[in-house]
């Protein structure tokens, strides 16, 4: 590849804290809002003019994770309790209470937004908006200051402690630090996929649900769509007004430019493509429309940042348990094909129905899981331990969220939002406690870790 090399120049220090945190999604921004609460002078850089994450640039929904598996004992509360219980006073999402009875917590990404806003306001949190970190300043092994480019040009944020919640790893990776990429078979990872809103039509009843969700997939089998699944009337965020389809996919890499543009591109195409279908050829939907689709396709895994331990799919399959555990998680080994093939294709399991044609499925199947050996006991859940959030290079840097150290098969569980949640929780609480008691985060009390979450309310 061709290179230019850009001339050196002096960078104006944009802003210094305590706890940097990098990203304010699900894993973001409740670290950032721990932190201050916790006295930590914080700053939360997010490239977009929202934060949130998947949760409203990606409409992801529901918030899977709060419950024991199959079963509605809370295993997080804390700020995710927070969080659903202001979105409910605004009308959009059901109480916990509520939320505890169901698969997962419904809600409105634009609520959660100004929920979001509000508690980082209210913590004291200073919020950089439309700010992407671009590279990592180091002194030595650890972060000095991170690089970022907004609209008013090229400049560094200082801190002591870094937590990396940027979905990819992104801040680790630009330190040198090791991570690991997909799986270890090809360096693979989950397809990425997008969420979309349709409107226009009244909702039908129980039974037209099932003649269109069957309509589809027999156009799916013959080929006319790409999507893994027919549901694209199911309405998983809080206002019924409009389905939310949770059906696309796409393979590619999350880190790649190339395969961000052509999954969007793709995600675009396959919802327009059933849009013109259902208007010109099924009856009822003359004027449904596409209300919005997600801001960005949704990687579900990319980069992992390299820890002292590693959450393993056996950990979730035996409800593994942790004297350092500061989450828990209850999702299980949920891998969408690596490939991004679609209906009949869904899971990456021992059943493939097309295993036959997959290098992958052809080398190891012997060894692959079947689907009922993919959860966690029933009514019981996985702790995360604080293990995984550190870096074995880096350290004064925390991972947080879907880039935690974790196995190919272990991300795959712990992926998903409540558990971001309730590690983003933690991760800002061992940032303040590593600042306030002047050490590095790997040697920050764990007893006193867990005894100060589970004051402010969290389950561990």
């Amino acid at each position: 590849m061709r290179t230019i090399t850009e001339p050196s120049r002096e960078v104006p220090v944009l802003a210094e804290a305590d706890v940097v945190v990098c990203g304010g999604g699900p894993g973001g921004f409740p670290a950032a809002v721990a932190a201050a609460r916790h006295g930590a002078k914080t700053i939360l850089i997010e490239r977009y003019g929202f934060m949130g994450g998947l949760a409203t640039a990606g409409l992801v929904a529901p918030i899977l994770g709060h419950t024991a598996h199959e079963s509605d004992t809370p295993i997080v509360q804390g700020i995710l309790k927070e969080v659903t219980e202001r979105m409910h006073a605004l009308g959009c999402a059901p109480s916990w209470e509520e939320s505890l009875r169901e698969w997962g917590i419904r809600f409105d990404a634009e609520a959660l937004k100004v929920v979001i806003d509000e508690m980082c306001r209210e913590a004291g949190v200073e919020v950089l908006l439309h700010t992407l970190v671009v590279d990592v300043v180091k002194e030595g092994d650890s972060i000095a200051a991170v690089m970022v480019e907004n609209k008013s040009g090229r400049q560094a944020v200082v801190g002591k402690v870094f937590v990396d919640a940027t979905g990819d790893a992104d801040v680790a990776y630009r330190a040198g630090a090791p991570t690991t990429h997909g799986r270890a078979f090809d360096s693979r990872n989950q397809a990425m996929g997008s969420f979309f809103h349709l409107a226009g039509f009244g909702y039908p009843d129980t039974k037209r649900v099932k003649e269109l969700h069957k309509l589809i997939r027999d156009r799916l089998r013959e080929g006319r769509f790409r999507f893994y699944n027919e549901g694209f009337l199911n309405r998983n965020a809080y206002h019924t007004d409009h389905t939310s389809a949770n059906m696309t996919r796409v393979g590619g890499d999350p880190t790649s430019v190339r395969d961000l543009t052509r999954a969007e591109m793709e995600v675009r195409r396959e919802v327009w493509k059933l849009v013109r279908y259902l208007r010109e050829e099924v009856r009822g939907f003359e004027d449904c429309y596409v209300q919005q689709t997600s801001f960005q396709v949704g990687p579900r895994e990319s980069r992992q940042v390299v820890g002292p331990y590693a959450l393993t799919g056996d950990d979730i399959r035996r409800g593994a348990k942790f004297e350092d555990a500061i989450a828990r998680g209850s999702w299980w080994i949920d891998i969408h094909c690596p490939l991004g093939r679609t209906y009949p294709v869904h899971l990456c399991t021992a059943e493939c129905p097309e295993g036959n044609s997959c290098p992958y499925w052809i080398s190891q199947h012997e060894s692959m899981l079947s689907m009922e050996e993919l959860f966690p006991p029933k009514g019981d859940w996985y702790d995360i331990p604080y293990r995984c959030l550190l870096s074995v290079a880096v350290p004064n840097l925390l991972a947080s969220g879907r880039c935690i150290s974790a196995t190919y098969e272990g991300m795959a569980g712990a992926r998903v939002m409540g558990t971001c949640i309730a590690v983003g929780q933690a991760a800002g609480t061992a940032a303040a406690l590593a600042v306030a008691e002047g050490v590095r985060p790997g040697d920050v009390d764990v007893s006193r870790l867990r005894e100060v979450l589970r004051e402010d309310g969290q389950l561990v």
